[in-house]
């Protein structure tokens, strides 16, 4: 075996000594960083996939990212702690409440909005 060969090795070994896998060590991303890789996905032709591997990050943690960080069908932020999920449920909950009772009216006024005129209502006379 040459010295050329030995120098490959070298930096194969190089590779996987990083933690045994080639994969480089766990970096830490400050939410600035991480909130712009998920603007990068949000706004643009790129697929998540694609920004991550542009990023150098793994494509796991851009969706994890995009999971915390991304605004969510119907507003706001995903809730971060246990009660903020439960103040968020009672709001919810009571939006419900609301909205059952807006469509009980809406269903009694569509009921009095269909009966025909005779049921009370005078007729006019030509």
């Amino acid at each position: 075996m040459g010295s050329a060969g030995l120098g490959e090795r070298k930096d194969i070994m190089k590779q996987t000594d990083r933690n045994g896998s080639g994969a480089t060590p766990g970096r830490k991303f400050d939410e600035t960083y991480r909130r712009h890789a998920v603007e990068l996905t949000l706004h643009g032709d790129r697929t998540t996939k694609t920004v991550a591997q542009e990023l150098g990050i793994p494509a796991w943690a851009l969706y994890e990212w995009r999971r915390l960080y991304a605004p969510r069908p119907g507003g706001g932020p995903a809730p971060q702690t246990l009660e903020e999920a439960q103040k968020e449920n009672g709001r919810l909950r009571t939006e419900i409440i609301r909205l059952r009772e807006r469509e009980i009216v809406l269903k009694k006024s569509l009921g009095i909005l269909s009966e025909p005129p005779e049921s009370g209502m005078p007729r006019s006379k030509r």
